[in-house]
C-alpha cells in the first residue's frame, strides 16, 4: 500500500505506557496514539501467534484543535493506516485466516474507522478485535458513526479492562519483569467508558 511506512517497533517503555494508556475519559496533552497489535493465524484448530509489535503516530499541530491527527513523522500516516499498510504489504495472504488484536491508546478517528471497516469488508479472512484505553471525541457523531461502521463490518470494539492492561503490559512493554501498577480510578473509568461505548454501538 505504501512502501515508505516504517516497520513497527517491538515494544514501548514503561513511562510511555503509563502516560499514553491512562484511561481517564477526558485527557489532554497526549501527542501520540499508540497501537499495539497481535496477529494470529489459524492452523487447524489452533490460532498461532504470527507477529506482534507497536505502531505510533505524532499529532500534526496545525490540525490538533479540530481532529486527532496522529501520524507517522515521515509518512504522515495515522497509526491504524500504518498497520494496514504494513499488514497488507508484508503479511496478508488470501489463503490464510487471521485473528488480529489491537490495543490502542485512543479509539480511531472517523476516517481511519471507515478505512478499516472497508478493509474488513474486502477481507473476510481477517477478524479484528480492538481494545481501546479511551474513546476519542466520544460526543462527536462522526466519531460515533466511525465506531459503528467498524462494528457493522464485524470488528469487536471493546474498552480495555484491568486484565487487558496487564496483558498489554506483559506483551508490549519493556517491563523488566516489573508488574503492572494500576492507577487510581482505572476500574471506575473502565466502567464509565464501557457504558459510553455500549450506548454508541447499540
Amino acid at each position: 500500500m505504501n512502501p515508505q511506512i516504517r516497520n513497527p517497533m517491538e515494544r514501548m517503555y514503561r513511562r510511555t505506557f503509563y502516560n499514553h494508556f491512562e484511561n481517564e475519559p477526558i485527557l489532554y496533552g497526549r501527542s501520540y496514539t499508540w497501537l499495539c497489535y497481535e496477529v494470529k493465524i489459524k492452523r487447524g484448530c489452533s490460532n498461532l501467534i504470527w507477529d506482534t509489535g507497536v505502531f505510533r503516530g505524532p499529532v500534526l499541530p496545525k490540525l490538533q484543535s479540530n481532529h486527532r491527527q496522529e501520524v507517522d513523522p515521515e509518512t504522515h500516516c495515522h497509526a491504524e493506516r500504518c498497520f494496514l499498510s504494513w499488514f497488507c504489504d508484508d503479511i496478508l495472504s488470501p489463503n490464510t485466516n487471521y485473528q488480529v488484536t489491537w490495543y490502542t491508546s485512543w479509539s480511531p478517528c472517523p476516517e481511519c474507522a471507515r478505512e478499516v471497516a472497508e478493509f474488513l469488508a474486502r477481507h473476510s479472512n481477517v477478524k479484528l478485535t480492538i481494545f481501546t484505553a479511551r474513546l476519542y471525541h466520544f460526543w462527536n457523531t462522526d466519531y460515533q458513526e466511525g465506531l459503528c461502521s467498524l462494528s457493522q463490518e464485524g470488528a469487536s470494539v471493546k474498552i480495555m479492562s484491568y486484565k487487558d492492561f496487564v496483558s498489554c503490559w506483559k506483551n508490549f512493554v519493556y517491563s523488566d519483569d516489573e508488574p503492572f501498577k494500576p492507577w487510581k480510578g482505572l476500574k471506575t473509568n473502565f466502567r464509565l467508558l464501557k457504558t459510553m461505548l455500549r450506548e454508541i454501538l447499540q
